[in-house]
């Protein structure tokens, strides 16, 4: 079951990502397949032929197929864990980047008075090289 559960995700995940670029047929592929998946819901539970059990597997197809069967029936639990996730490396990346940006600035202050020193002590040689010439 896990493995099926993961192949479907794959799948709308790619189905989705193809869709995004043709919101109105994902559309309206979506809604043929809500209707002829409740159809077969609704067929199944007045009576046990194949037709309904076929409109079923139709519509499960199609909903898995465009990205929608797992986010419309089983919830957006997946896509919040996925999205909090991403929150908190985005949160990571955030703190590591602030630290480095601190890191840099002390770099930056240690330089400016390494540079600071080295002019002072140039201009001390020069004066001990004009001393030392007169």
């Amino acid at each position: 079951m896990i493995l099926f559960t993961k192949r479907l995700l794959k799948i709308e995940n790619q189905a989705r990502n193809f869709f995004e670029n043709f919101p109105f047929i994902h559309a309206f592929l979506a809604g043929i397949g809500v209707v002829l998946f409740w159809r077969g819901v609704w067929e199944t539970a007045d009576s046990m032929k194949l037709n309904s059990e076929l409109s079923i597997i139709i519509g499960v197809l199609i909903l898995g197929g465009i990205g929608l069967f797992l986010q419309t029936f089983v919830g957006n639990t997946i896509i919040i864990k996925n999205v909090e996730k991403e929150q908190k490396m985005e949160q990571s990346i955030k703190s590591e980047i602030e630290k480095t940006h601190q890191d840099t600035e002390s770099e930056e202050v240690t330089l400016a008075q390494l540079a600071k020193n080295i002019e002072m002590l140039n201009v001390k040689i020069d004066k001990l090289t004009k001393d030392k010439e007169s």
